[in-house]
């Protein structure tokens, strides 16, 4: 399996990220990762990295949840079919 590494970056900090997932990818994900992080301190200026960092991975792992929730229940009707 190919691997790549892709500079980003993130919260103006440059990373490297060791990856087989398509360049564009690591790219968007960076992007979001921005996003999620302005919208966040936006909310609350007042909120450490470390605080947004903690926020964002629950807000992702929450998520994670709802998606693999929602596939679970779609096979069962695919199933049911």
């Amino acid at each position: 399996m190919i691997k790549w590494r892709v500079k980003v970056t993130i919260n103006n900090k440059e990373y490297t990220i060791i990856t087989n997932k398509s360049v564009a990818h690591v790219h968007l994900v960076a992007q979001t990762v921005n996003n999620q992080l302005n919208d966040l301190s936006e909310l609350s200026n007042k909120m450490s990295k470390e605080d947004l960092a903690i926020l964002m991975a629950v807000n992702a792992v929450s998520e994670q949840i709802d998606t693999h929730t929602k596939m679970i229940d779609l096979e069962k009707q695919v199933r049911n079919v």
